[in-house]
Parts: C-alpha cells; structure tokens; sequence
C-alpha cells in the first residue's frame, strides 16, 4: 500500500511538471513580441554599424570619454558606390554655397515657398514667404545657373509645417491640389527647374489617409503640368515604423519619385543628446532603425538618407554627457561656426556622433553635432543598404569644410541625372 502512495505520488508530480503555464494575457503576449523585435533590432544595429564602420579609414574611439578622432587624410578605406547626393539651399544661404556645393551634388532643393491652407502659394506672414522674393533675384538666378552648368538638377520646396494648414489642404484636397500644382508647375516652367520637393510636415494621425490622397492627386496634376519634372517628398525617420505616423510611406512612394527621409533632430530634447544618432539603446530613433524600416516597405532606390550639416546647443546642468537641459529645447548652430569656435570634440560611443562641453555666460554648455567622420559612418551605412543616396540639410552650412562633403560622396563621383526641361 505505502509503496502504491508512493508512486501515486510521483506520477502525480512528473504530470503536473508537464502541465501548461497559465495563458498569457494580451498584453502579456504583446510585451513579449515588442522584446523580441527590440532584441533583433539591436543585434541588427549592431552588425549595421559595424560593417559601416569597416568602410571608414579611421580608428573609432573604444572608451568613454574619448576625445573625438581627428579628420583623415581620407576618410574612406576604399570609394563606396555611386549615389546621388541631394543638397537643400535655404532661402537665405544662397550666397553661401562653394563650388565644391555644386561639384557634389546631384540635386540641388531651394527651400522654401509657404503653401497657405487653400493651396496657393504665401506671400506674408510666414518666415518662409521670403523664399518666395527671392526667386526673382539674382543670387537665385545665379543658383540655377551654376548647378545646370555642373550637372545638378533644381527643385523647388513647398513647406508648411503647421497641422491647420495641412489639414486644410487635405480636408478640400480637389480643389487645392490643382491650385497648388497650378502655381508650382509655373514657376518651375518660369525659372526653368526641374521638379518639386513637397515639404508638408504633418503631425495628426488623423489626416495620415487623406494626405496620401493629396499628394496622389497633386502628383497627377504636376505630372500634367510639367510631365518630365522631379517628385520629391520629405518624411520623418520613424515614418515607416507603422501605422501611427503621420506619413504612409508605403504608399506615398508609389506616387512619388524619391523620399528624402529627414534624418535628423532625433535628440531628447529633455537632456544633452544626438541629433542624428547612427545608433541609439535610448533615443529610440537612429539612422540604422531608420534605413532597416524604410527598407521593408519603400523600394531602395527611391530612398534617400538626409543628413545634418547642422548641430544642437544644450543649455545643461552640468558638463556631462546626458545631462538634464535647462530650456524646453535646444537652439540649432551650423557646422562652420561649430568648428571655428573650436571647443574640444568628445565621442559619444552611442550614437557615434562627436559632442562638445563648454561654460558661456556663467552656464553650461554642450553642442551636439555631426563631423566629416560621424557622416562618413553614415554614408557607408546608406551604401551598405543600397538606397539610392544621402543628402544634407543644408548646404553651405558646412563653410568652406570640403570633407562635409567627401563624406556624403563617399569619395566617389556623384551619381549625375539628366537636366533635361520639367515639361519633356
């Protein structure tokens, strides 16, 4: 009788180590699956940056608090493959630009025009609506001129970044994108461009379905209009992480011809941060999240990495790396003025992006910022995923600095297209 007990007792305890856990709730199984897609990202991360890393002739700093390695005599192992390279010119930096601006690109976007909410083109009231005065001038004259003598194609931005204007714009999209179209395709005829940037930074989740609707039908009628000229859109880096962005990427890249995917102001605002980290275990944003992303729902070929030529000031409570901010946000700086202050340059092992720490004015101070070293990671990075370039916001930002732009050619002549006439 014992002896039964005895292996009643045990069979009972072998069943119930087979029994089944208790089912997972819905958010149980959810967290689950978000650990294991973090996990993939970051091994994917990890191997991403590294084999970029392989391309650049320089030796990365290894340890914390490493100063920033020094600008190569090149600054690749070997010249990447062709790519195009798209330059945006603000408005008021039309004079800034150097030959090497124009040797080096192969689209040149003059930013901006201001779309109001019925889709005629701003002529006040917005800080942009300068860019619209200064297409008659000779400095624009001239932009135009240079880049066809050297091969660059001309766009020409329309911008709004304000959710009522856009909202307007989609709401009535019939009637606005034909108006919209009507004043483009005339200008572009009139300064002899070759096409459009659209540059309509919406946030509401709402419009995300009628905006691709917008952009179809404007599209459509640019197409009439100027049947030959460049498509162009710009769009978030998290735009292709789902379905909450405001930009559906999958399907606006049916309509258009290249997306120029803004890969920058990625920081924290809320402490000392990269604006356009190559990788990122905090950010939650980086330039290999971005490309791995985009890649699964946009052909390559019609993606284009963009870069900053600019940095961020933080205003911190301290001098190290991370430390809290002081102002809602941090205040943009050029790279040519960066550099000439020449603040000592740290490595942030992270983001692979250099940092400065300064005092000014009895406060601290850090300046985030991309080099010719961190945009040479970043154009092997593209080549790696072979899209169909990189481009930087903005040209002449860089100064007189021709390594800015040998790390976005990659120390390779510039895939040139066709200037042909916007209308065939």
């Amino acid at each position: 009788m014992f002896a039964a007990i005895v292996v009643a007792v045990v069979l009972a305890a072998v069943a119930g180590a087979f029994h089944s856990p208790p089912a997972l709730t819905p958010a149980q199984l959810a967290a689950q699956a978000a650990a294991r897609r973090a996990r993939i990202l970051l091994a994917k991360e990890t191997r991403d940056a590294h084999q970029a890393q392989q391309l650049v002739d320089v030796v990365l700093p290894t340890r914390r608090g490493s100063l920033a390695p020094a600008i190569p005599a090149r600054l690749f192992t070997t010249p990447l493959r062709r790519h195009q390279v798209v330059g945006f010119v603000p408005y008021y930096g039309l004079g800034d630009l150097t030959d090497a601006d124009y040797t080096d690109a192969t689209v040149l976007v003059y930013s901006s025009l201001c779309v109001a909410g019925d889709g005629t083109i701003a002529s006040a009231g917005q800080d942009c609506a300068n860019g619209l005065d200064e297409l008659a001038g000779a400095a624009f004259g001239d932009l135009v001129a240079q880049a066809h003598a050297a091969g660059d194609r001309v766009l020409l931005s329309v911008e709004s970044t304000d959710s009522t204007t856009i909202a307007q714009l989609v709401a009535h999209r019939s009637t606005t994108s034909r108006r919209l179209a009507a004043a483009l395709s005339s200008l572009v005829v009139a300064h002899d461009l070759n096409g459009v940037d659209i540059d309509l930074e919406g946030r509401e989740r709402a419009d995300r379905a009628a905006f691709v609707g917008f952009v179809g039908d404007l599209a459509a009628d640019l197409r009439v209009e100027i049947p030959a000229g460049e498509i162009m859109l710009n769009a978030y880096p998290q735009s292709a992480a789902g379905a909450s962005d405001f930009f559906d990427v999958a399907r606006l890249a049916k309509i258009v011809d290249e997306i120029f995917v803004m890969a920058y102001q990625m920081e924290n605002p809320a402490q000392s941060s990269a604006n356009s980290p190559l990788t990122s275990p905090t950010l939650g944003w980086s330039d290999v999240q971005a490309l791995v992303q985009y890649t699964q729902v946009v052909p390559a070929d019609k993606i284009i990495l963009g870069l900053p030529f600019y940095g961020l000031n933080f205003t911190t409570t301290n001098a190290k790396p991370g430390a809290a901010a002081t102002t809602p946000a941090p205040s943009a700086r050029v790279y040519s003025a960066i550099a000439a202050v020449g603040h000592t340059a740290y490595w942030d092992l992270a983001s692979q992006t250099p940092y400065s720490s300064f005092r000014y004015e009895g406060s601290f101070h850090q300046d985030w910022y991309d080099d010719p070293v961190s945009l040479a990671l970043k154009t092997a990075l593209a080549s790696r995923f072979h899209i169909a370039g990189v481009g930087a916001w903005a040209f002449g930002m860089e100064g007189t600095n021709s390594d800015m732009l040998t790390a976005l050619t990659g120390d390779s002549p510039v895939v040139k297209l066709p200037v042909t006439s916007a209308t065939g």
